[in-house]
């Protein structure tokens, strides 16, 4: 069964609700039934109430993220300059909630570079834990 809201008959509904037309015209001319069309201009009533408060909210969650983001590439700065090794603190910013690409951007390199260093800090750590037992086994043994 076709969906009844294509991008068309979304226009067509608009432009016949701003003109004035009543719900049962405007489902005779669509082709759907009046509860269709009363349902739908519900929904885009909601939308336009809710339009501000939405976008308000993405704009402070956006906000919060970049703030994130920015202390994070202040500490992965400063752990480099305290000779921590550079592909650990990318993996430690990323962490923090930087993305790969302000990570990359910083050091002049692409998304993927940066994601790539921290592959390599994590794929070598994890070779140097892997011959170790875990120290609940260790002390077990004893």
């Amino acid at each position: 069964m076709p969906r009844p809201w294509s991008e068309q008959r979304k226009k067509s509904l608009s432009s016949m609700h701003a003109a004035g037309r009543r719900p049962d015209e405007i489902a005779t001319a669509l082709g759907l039934r009046r509860e269709q069309v009363v349902a739908r201009l519900k929904l885009m009533a909601s939308w336009e109430r809710n339009r501000a408060p939405f976008a308000k909210a993405l704009r402070k969650r956006a906000q919060t993220r970049r703030a994130r983001a920015r202390k994070a590439i202040a500490g992965m700065t400063r752990a480099i300059a305290t000779r921590m090794p550079r592909n650990r603190a990318i993996a430690k910013a990323y962490d923090a909630g930087a993305t790969w690409r302000e990570i990359g951007a910083h050091f002049g390199i692409t998304a993927e570079a940066a994601s790539a260093a921290a592959r390599r800090y994590r794929r070598r750590s994890a070779k140097r834990r892997k011959g170790r037992r875990p120290a609940r086994a260790r002390a077990r043994k004893r």
